[in-house]
């Protein structure tokens, strides 16, 4: 009888952990330039007045984010790609410091690299008037500084790429895939990923082990491997890895639940379904650089996951952060927009380009947050270029946002 009832607490104890979630948190896009890169001189004030990046406030916003999760209680974090502004070495090396406390209270740290990661031909730093050329790192150095990072212990590297597979838990692995073409780059970095065939392959047999020992498998990539706009494929395709239809069917089909994404810098989640039925969730993470500065806490079990969003609104030296990078945003895709539309050859008065890019910056920051609606300022500049167009625009059939919600929503597997 005793054996018995040991027996019974033993399997009733192996099923209170199986259903225990993993409790995670996701960044994506800090890039972050260390402080000893830059200064206030004319260099950095002209990057951020024609970047979207604000990089000057990053190492606040990121010291804040890390923080939180310091304090918090999750035991893993993940960063799908685009650390550094531009593979600065310096960047990487400060960047690992600065997560060595939460790697000392146990929380496991997993990086993949973005393409603005790895033998980058534009690595500076800002110093006064100038931009200054600074070392980058190379594929080994890379690897040698995130080797506590996902690296060292993993379960499986694929030898094509910088790809990875670890184990979240006894169930559960993560699927750390590398679409950098950082290879390739000569004069800058290139902007679109691809998934090399070899590598296709071996990502293949990692989901093949997974199913035959019903482990369940995340995945993380810089690149989106769904649309979350509407065109998104059309306008903006470097934003999505290469063939990512035939990819979204592969993973989907080969037991992926979900894969975590960066790159457009929009927070952001899709879901994919394939041919065959089966669904997985794209969750995109907006960038730390730029309004709204979002990041994750997720908790994941075998049934789904439960997500929930942060915003960094303030930093200590600047209270009305978000306020001001939010203007500043819409300032600059106005301006972009602008310059997009003008050379499409189309001979649109002034007026009805200013129109046509104050719509489109605004659905991008609308998008850039997640959860988009159209607001009252949408919805008047909207009327305005209907105006303009002398052409009914009809908002109910314009989709600003594709299913599931994007920044507090559980998702069922």
């Amino acid at each position: 009888m005793r054996q018995i009832f040991i027996y019974i607490l033993f399997v009733f104890s192996i099923v209170l952990h199986a259903g225990e979630p993993i409790r995670i948190g996701v960044i994506s896009d800090t890039h972050y330039l260390s402080e000893k890169l830059m200064d206030d001189g004319y260099a950095m004030q002209d990057y951020l007045l024609n970047s979207g990046k604000n990089i000057k406030d990053v190492p606040a916003v990121l010291d804040k984010v890390l923080n939180d999760y310091l304090n918090s209680n999750i035991q893993i974090l993940l960063i799908s790609g685009d650390m550094t502004k531009d593979g600065e070495k310096q960047s990487h090396i400060d960047l690992v410091a600065k997560l060595k406390p939460l790697q000392e209270k146990g929380i496991k740290v997993f990086v993949i690299p973005g393409n603005h990661d790895i033998n980058m031909p534009n690595a500076v730093e800002f110093k006064g008037n100038k931009r200054v050329p600074v070392p980058n790192v190379s594929v080994q150095e890379f690897t040698d500084i995130y080797s506590d990072c996902g690296y060292k212990d993993a379960l499986r590297r694929d030898t094509a790429s910088l790809s990875y597979v670890t184990e979240l838990s006894n169930h559960t692995w993560l699927l750390a895939i590398d679409a950098a073409r950082y290879k390739e780059y000569k004069t800058s970095s290139i902007s679109g990923g691809k998934i090399s065939g070899p590598t296709e392959n071996w990502i293949t047999n990692i989901l093949t082990e997974a199913k035959e020992k019903n482990i369940q498998v995340i995945g993380m990539m810089h690149w989106g491997l769904t649309e979350h706009i509407m065109y998104q494929s059309s306008f903006f395709k470097d934003y999505l890895v290469d063939d990512w239809q035939r990819l979204a069917n592969l993973f989907a089909d080969g037991g992926m639940k979900a894969i975590f994404t960066g790159h457009f810098h929009s927070n952001d989640i899709s879901a994919f379904t394939s041919d065959k039925g089966n669904t997985i969730y794209d969750i995109e993470t907006g960038t730390l650089s730029a309004y709204p500065f979002s990041y994750r806490f997720v908790e994941l079990d075998d049934k789904g996951m439960d997500i929930k969003t942060q915003n960094i609104t303030s930093i200590p030296q600047n209270i009305n952060l978000a306020q001001e990078d939010k203007a500043r945003m819409q300032i600059l895709s106005q301006k972009q927009a602008k310059q997009k539309l003008s050379g499409l050859g189309y001979n649109f008065p002034d007026s009805t380009l200013t129109d046509m890019s104050n719509v489109l910056s605004q659905i991008f920051v609308l998008h850039a947050y997640g959860d988009e609606k159209v607001d009252d300022d949408l919805k008047q500049a909207m009327e305005r270029l209907s105006t303009q167009l002398e052409t009914p625009i009809d908002i109910d059939e314009i989709e600003l946002d594709f299913p599931p919600a994007d920044n507090n929503v559980k998702i069922i597997f």
